[in-house]
């Protein structure tokens, strides 16, 4: 599949063809791309809404309202709500390979993020990821990770693919869950879904063997879920919280669900002005400090990094703060 920018067919050259050359005209020129480039599906991918088709409503589903196909059949244009297996089986699924990880979306239905690959990277060799492993391996318990907006596995397959025990995720899109799910399975990682209503399923603790833990549901029962579990689980080294433009909503759910025993990282995303990064970094450390500290973390959390990952807007960047929480006095 080749996806275009929103801009792709905005300059005057194009727009003067556009006058020129009929529907029937274009659709040869995509059926030549296609054969050129040995792909069977070409669309125009713009930017991912903050609000939904309802003005006053925010995209927390992360949609892609404005996708626009242009050659080869991308699958119905509505489904059920929720969708059903046989939305899942009608539509068109993707599947790319970055860091030998495979990730897998319904482009008419989920997003993807190809500037993403950088922290998806990172993650892959973050020294304080690895660090966690090993303590893991070392005193026999292992570690886990929590992806508190798992989408379809950016950044839980990078934990997962760098040696993490077990990854729990969670999404409330249906179609990114489908994502994750398939993305597993391509990867050959064990994995086990569960929602709202699932809530006794870990008291017997069977889920020792899977790696990717997947929860449809909003992330605010995360904190309830872990203390359920807790006793079969590794413990929780990592989070992550990579929702744009803000993921201020976590940072309390993050800072719940890290081991309190060991401490471990919080990675927060956001979008900041260039010219504010450092003071947002502090502010958003200091609001960690205030949320851990009801936890008794009584040493203050530690800002170990601001990454940029790409530019989202002008003068604005998405970054991503690794902050360390250590550990609770217990005592």
């Amino acid at each position: 599949m080749l996806l275009l920018s929103h801009n792709a067919f905005q300059t005057p050259t194009w727009q003067e063809l556009k006058t020129r050359c009929s529907d029937e005209n274009f659709q040869q020129l995509y059926e030549l791309l296609a054969k050129h480039l040995r792909i069977s599906h070409i669309a125009i991918n713009k930017p991912i809404p903050p609000q939904s088709d309802d003005i006053d409503s925010e995209n927390i589903l992360r949609a892609p309202q404005n996708f626009t196909p242009l050659y080869g059949e991308f699958g119905p244009t509505t489904c059920s709500s929720p969708p059903t297996k046989e939305d899942f089986d009608a539509a068109f699924w993707v599947t790319a390979k970055q860091n030998d990880i495979y990730q897998t979306w319904a482009p008419r239905w989920t997003m993807f993020s190809r500037g993403n690959i950088s922290e998806k990277a990172r993650l892959l060799g973050l020294s304080s990821v690895h660090a966690a492993i090993e303590q893991g391996q070392h005193d026999g318990r292992g570690c886990a990770a929590v992806d508190l907006y798992a989408g379809i596995g950016y950044f839980a397959f990078s934990y997962l693919k760098a040696g993490v025990n077990q990854v729990l995720c969670w999404d409330i899109n249906a179609w990114s869950i489908e994502g994750l799910r398939k993305g597993a399975k391509a990867n050959k990682w064990d994995y086990a879904t569960y929602g709202d209503h699932d809530a006794g399923f870990f008291d017997d603790g069977t889920n020792g063997e899977v790696k990717l833990l997947i929860f449809e549901e909003s992330n605010e029962n995360a904190p309830d879920r872990v203390r359920k579990m807790q006793a079969s689980l590794p413990p929780i080294r990592h989070v992550n919280c990579g929702l744009l433009p803000s993921s201020q909503h976590s940072w309390r759910i993050a800072a719940n669900v890290l081991d309190r025993e060991l401490g471990g990282w919080i990675h927060v995303h956001g979008n900041f002005g260039i010219s504010e990064i450092g003071d947002k970094a502090e502010g958003i450390r200091e609001s960690l400090e205030h949320m851990s500290q009801s936890y008794g973390q009584h040493a203050a959390p530690q800002l170990e990094g601001i990454h940029q990952v790409k530019s989202y807007a002008p003068g604005v960047m998405h970054c991503v703060l690794d902050i360390y929480i250590p550990p609770a006095d217990l005592h």
